[in-house]
This record gives structure tokens, C-alpha cells and sequence, in this order.
């Protein structure tokens, strides 16, 4: 009956929907269809803060317009980026001009961002959109095709004009660095730039298809066989009778230059063999070698913890706890853990990850406003005022309040590393300074980002309250899960707790570990598709929330460890790891490693972190199925 009642109500629908499209035709039909000309880009070397023309013709003057620069871009030193898509917006001044200007953001998006901003040039295309003049109409947009734009950036990578200059020395050529761009002084008989078609009087104006503006734009991509050399040439008409005629115009030509050899000895091409050797280096330290001493009681206080933690004894007498069993009970924990036990615990896990997840799909609008500062700020601020507020007393508020926001301190100079590194508070450009895969990410770009994440992270151990019995803090509501006791206490606190824990672990993703970037895949081509963007947003939440469970589970294992007990040697530890950051943050700027000599640290720092925890994790669980064995020794032995 209900279904029969239903269709007269689809019919209806359907006749409207019938209706309105054909209204919608009509409509389109008698409106004489408005066109947009792109004539010019000017100028097309971009500076910083400096206003950009786009000339054309049928600007509605005074409204808004999507610019979008979509093709290639083309990095000293860098694989070319296909598929770019970079959006800017900008207003009609007139019919016939388009107005916007080259901000910090723009520049974030086109050259890269902190110590991977990069000199860029961009080939491709520029389209010009309005929005519709009426309701149900097309946008109205224009495209100029075959367009080059060379971006300049703030500071450009001086380490790299050594490489430029050592491969002009290789070539076989002598060179001089002009306005127009380098000009070929000498050319070597039989050479490698002979061989090419080089000769004097040339100039080279693009490398790989960066214009040469600069002894650093003549670096090749690693590993790359190849190198396309753009250049002119130029000629006079010599008479014997009268003065010499006037210059020929400037010929376009290409050449072809072989890199076989260039780079005889390269790390990276020692890649592969250094990471073989190392690795069986790391697995015979890690694995095969006694443990030292402070190591050895890590170990037996995360053992003795883990057996006592699953209602197993600590003594050696008595039975081991079954692995099997062990796992799907800190499974069934963390799953109800997991899970917010009241209304405003709800509110405040979304209040914290709606806005992470809205970050990548508003990367020109969101993520180029929002600075890191304001979320830790927020965070911080959050957790304090619910210490002040636990307490019954005011001054114990205060002191609750006080210890909170003094053990922000070491996370907030974590935080300080990663913008000075960087050079920027915005999280769009401190997101396109790393990359998708674990070695570009800053937690493992040096030994000093490594610390700074566990500075960040240790934010996640910070108990509102002295009273580890209070129902607010975690671990007790973790051990009430487990032992199946009713959850009780403030449902504020433990929203504020919570609110806290997913700003922080959203944070340490955003800063240290690769934030919305995917793997393999460049952020230019990320932001240009929407389907990148949902899975994006996917993966940003994924990892905050991992972070998030990694951190409970250490909280849960490693509880009442030395560090913890004294509050004045967890203050030793802090300021000594601040410090450590703090210099090891300025000594790596100051050596400013060049890419393969990056990547290689980053990747040994990434096999080494794994291997630790491999190892660290088979010991405890060697030690906590077999009571009474030696911790300091290897498994394996």
C-alpha cells in the first residue's frame, strides 16, 4: 500500500525534473553565448609580491576569475612534474585585463615550499573562468595554449652552482653567466659539448626544460641519462666593401647532451649497495649483539609490564600468557577504547577531526590561512583550562593548569623546528616541503626532526591531574575497559583529553609525517583531482588516528618507567632533548644537504627506526612468553 502511494508522488517528481530541464535548454538557447579571449600572460618572469597580467578580451570588468595554470613543471636538479594543475584567483579590471597577485602561497604551490622551494618553470596552459551570468548557463572561460612562466623564488640553492659549474668543466666549455642567459665562451675540440652542436656565441636559455637563469639551474634529475640543452644562435652578414650588416635574428635550436659519466661515484648510485651493507650491519646490531644496560631495563620494565597489564604474573614461576590471547585482548581494549563514552567526548573527537579532514580538499582556502601555531595554541590551551577546571580548589587549578601548559614547552620548540625549517606558519606550505613517501617526511629528513616528533608526541603523556586514580586519565580508563568497570567521572575532562590527543597527533602528522600527501604521487597532481583529495583526507585521518593508538599502547606498556617517576628528571630529559633540537635543527641548515646526500640520510634513518622497532618489539614479546629469560640477550642466541 505504502508503494502504491509512493508513485503517484515519483511521477510528479519525475514531471517536474522533465520540466525543468527543458526550461533550462530554452533558457541556454535564447542566451547568446558570451566568449572569453587569453591573449598574453605579463610579465612572464614571476617575482614575489609582484602583480601579474593576463590580457584578453570580454572580461566582464569588476568580477572574479579562476586562473589555472595546468601542465608541466620543470625543476633544476628534479624529475618533471606532468599533470600540474595551480589555481590562483583574480579580478577584471577592465575588459581586457586580469589582475592577480604572486603571493607566498602561490609561490608555495608552483616552485615547493621551505628547503625544497626551487627555481620552476611552468609549461603549459592558462585558462580563465567567470562564473555563469545566469542560473543554469556554462561557465564562461578562455585558454591560452603553449605558455611558459619561470618562477623565481626567495632564496635559490647556492650549494647548487658548483654542480652547474662542474658540469660546464665535464662539457668541455667555458661559460659566462648573462642576463639572457649563459653564454658559450669556448668550446673544446672534440668534446662533449662539441659533440653535442655547441659552439661559441651560443646561448643556452632552458636545461631540461628550466630556463637558465643561474649556474643551479644546470643540475640534472638524479639519475638521469639524457640532458635536453635549449639554446641560440646568432650570426653576422660580413662584407668586404662598407661596415657589417646587421645581426641575423636569434635561431631556436635543441641539443642532445649525454650524461654518462658525469656523475661517476654519486651516492645515489651507490644507493642500492650502502643500503644492503648497512642493513646487515643494523640487523647484526639489533638483533645478534647483548643489548646495553639502560636498554636491558627498558626491556624487563615493558616486559614485566605487558604480563602484569594482561593479568599474567611477573614472577618467573609462573605460566607464561599466550600470545594468541594476549593480542585479542589488547585488540578488544584498544577497539572499546577506541570509542568515546559520552556526548561531549563525541563533540570534541569532531570538533578536533573535522578540520584535519577538511584540509585537503580546501588547500587554496583553509589549509594557505591556518597557520600550525594557532592548532597547538588551541590544543595546549584546551587541556590547561580542563586541569583548572578538574580541581575543586583554585590554586590547585592553577598549579594543575601551570604544570600542563610547562610541559608544552618542549612541543612547542618541536613546532619551531619544523617553521624554521620550512620558513612559513601556513600548513599548505609546510605540507608541500615534505613529500608522500617516509624518507620525505620530516621526522626522518635528520636525526634533530626524529627527536622533534617524539618531543610532540610526548604531549600525548600529559596528565591533566597528578591523581593517577582520577577517572579522567587514560590509563585508568583503560584499565576500568579492561577489567570491565563502569566508566565514571567528568565527561567534559575526558572530552577535553581527547580533543587534545587529536589535535596532537593530527599535528605531529601535518608537521613530521606527510600530512594528506600520497605516495608517488606529486602534490600539484593531488590538488588538481578530487578523487586524490578523498583519499587524501582518508589517509591524513588514518595516520593521526594510528599516531593516536601507537601512543595509548606505549602509555599502556611502558607505565611507571624511571622517566616518569620524577618529575625533575623528566625535566632534565625534556630540556636536554629541546636543546638537542634546537641545534641539531641549525646544524642541518647549515650543511644543507644536497638530494642524494638527503636521501640517503633519510632513508638510513627510516631503516634504522623500523629495525629498532622490530627488534625492541621481539624482545619484549620474547621476554613476556618466557619468564625468567635474559632480556639483554638476543632471541636468536
Amino acid at each position: 500500500m505504502i508503494r502504491r502511494a509512493l508513485v503517484p508522488v515519483a511521477l510528479a517528481l519525475a514531471f517536474a525534473c522533465a520540466l525543468e530541464g527543458v526550461r533550462v535548454e530554452l533558457h541556454r538557447a535564447d542566451t547568446p553565448a558570451s566568449t572569453v579571449r587569453v591573449l598574453d600572460v605579463v610579465p612572464r618572469d614571476l617575482e614575489l609580491g609582484e602583480r601579474v597580467a593576463i590580457l584578453g578580451a570580454g572580461f566582464p570588468a569588476g568580477k572574479p576569475a579562476r586562473v589555472t595554470l595546468r601542465g608541466t613543471l620543470h625543476r633544476p636538479g628534479e624529475r618533471a612534474i606532468s599533470g600540474a594543475e595551480v589555481v590562483a584567483t583574480a579580478v577584471a579590471v577592465s575588459g581586457n585585463r586580469l589582475e592577480w597577485v604572486y603571493d607566498e602561497a602561490l609561490e608555495a604551490r608552483l616552485c615547493g615550499a621551505g628547503d625544497r622551494a626551487a627555481h620552476t618553470t611552468f609549461e603549459g596552459e592558462v585558462e580563465v573562468a567567470f562564473a555563469a551570468p545566469s542560473p543554469g548557463a556554462a561557465p564562461v572561460a578562455g585558454v591560452l595554449e603553449r605558455v611558459t612562466v619561470d618562477a623565481r623564488t626567495r632564496a635559490g640553492r647556492a650549494a647548487d652552482d658548483g654542480e652547474g659549474a662542474r658540469l660546464i668543466a665535464w662539457m668541455g666549455a667555458a661559460a659566462t653567466m648573462t642576463p639572457s642567459g649563459l653564454r658559450i665562451d669556448a668550446v673544446g675540440e672534440s668534446s662533449r659539448a662539441a659533440a653535442a652542436g655547441l659552439t661559441a656565441g651560443d646561448v643556452v636559455v632552458a636545461f631540461d626544460g628550466v630556463e637558465v637563469a643561474a649556474l643551479s639551474d644546470l643540475v640534472p634529475a638524479p639519475a638521469e641519462k639524457t640532458a635536453t640543452i635549449a639554446f641560440r644562435r646568432s650570426g653576422d652578414v660580413a662584407s668586404n666593401a662598407g661596415p657589417p650588416a646587421a645581426p641575423l635574428p636569434a635561431l631556436e635550436a635543441t641539443a642532445s647532451l649525454p650524461l654518462t659519466g658525469f656523475r661517476r661515484g654519486a651516492p645515489v648510485d651507490l644507493a642500492a649497495a650502502m643500503g644492503i651493507l648497512g642493513a646487515a650491519l643494523l640487523v647484526v646490531w639489533l638483533f645478534a649483539v647483548p643489548s646495553p644496560k639502560g636498554v636491558d631495563a627498558l626491556l624487563h620494565r615493558a616486559a614485566s609490564r605487558v604480563r602484569r597489564r594482561l593479568g599474567r604474573g611477573a614472577s618467573s614461576g609462573q605460566v607464561a600468557p599466550d600470545l594468541g590471547e594476549a593480542w585479542r585482548a589488547m585488540t578488544r581494549i584498544a577497539r572499546r577504547e577506541s570509542l568515546p563514552s559520552s556526548t561531549p567526548a563525541v563533540v570534541a573527537e569532531i570538533a578536533a577531526y573535522a578540520p584535519l579532514g577538511a584540509l585537503p580538499f580546501g588547500q587554496y582556502v583553509v589549509a594557505a590561512r591556518v597557520d600550525v601555531g594557532l592548532l597547538f595554541a588551541v590544543a595546549a590551551t584546551a587541556l590547561a583550562s580542563a586541569a583548572f577546571v578538574a580541581h575543586r580548589s583554585v590554586w590547585g587549578g592553577l598549579w594543575a593548569a601551570f604544570r600542563v601548559a610547562a610541559r608544552h614547552v618542549p612541543a612547542a620548540i618541536a613546532v619551531a623546528s619544523v617553521i624554521a625549517a620550512t620558513g612559513s606558519l601556513r600548513i599548505q606550505e609546510i605540507e608541500r616541503a615534505q613529500g608522500g613517501w617516509p624518507w620525505q617526511w620530516f621526522a626522518f629528513r635528520s636525526p634533530a626532526g626524529l627527536l622533534a616528533l617524539g618531543l610532540l608526541l610526548g604531549c600525548l603523556w600529559i596528565e591533566p591531574c597528578a591523581s593517577r586514580a582520577r577517572p579522567h586519565d587514560l590509563h585508568a580508563l583503560l584499565e576500568d575497559v579492561a577489567a570491565g568497570r563502569p566508566r565514571t567521572g567528568s565527561a567534559w575532562l575526558e572530552a577535553a583529553c581527547r580533543g587534545h590527543h587529536a589535535l596532537i597527533a593530527g599535528l605531529a602528522v601535518l608537521l613530521f609525517l606527510g600530512g594528506w600527501l600520497l605516495p608517488g604521487v606529486a602534490a600539484a597532481r593531488q590538488d588538481a583531482s578530487v578523487a586524490l583529495q578523498v583519499v587524501g583526507a582518508v589517509w591524513l585521518l588514518a595516520k593521526t588516528r594510528v599516531v593516536w593508538m601507537l601512543a595509548l599502547a606505549a602509555r599502556w606498556a611502558l607505565r611507571g618507567m624511571p622517566l616518569g617517576q620524577s618529575a625533575r628528571a623528566l625535566s632534565l630529559w625534556l630540556a636536554a632533548a629541546s636543546a638537542a633540537v634546537v641545534a641539531g635543527t641549525a646544524a642541518w641548515s647549515w650543511w644543507a644537504p644536497t638530494p642524494p646526500e638527503q636521501l640517503l640520510v633519510s632513508a638510513a634513518i627510516v631503516a634504522g627506526v623500523a629495525a629498532t622497532a622490530v627488534a625492541f618489539a621481539h624482545r619484549v614479546r620474547h621476554s613476556a612468553s618466557t619468564p625468567g629469560a635474559e632480556v639483554h640477550l638476543s632471541p636468536f642466541l
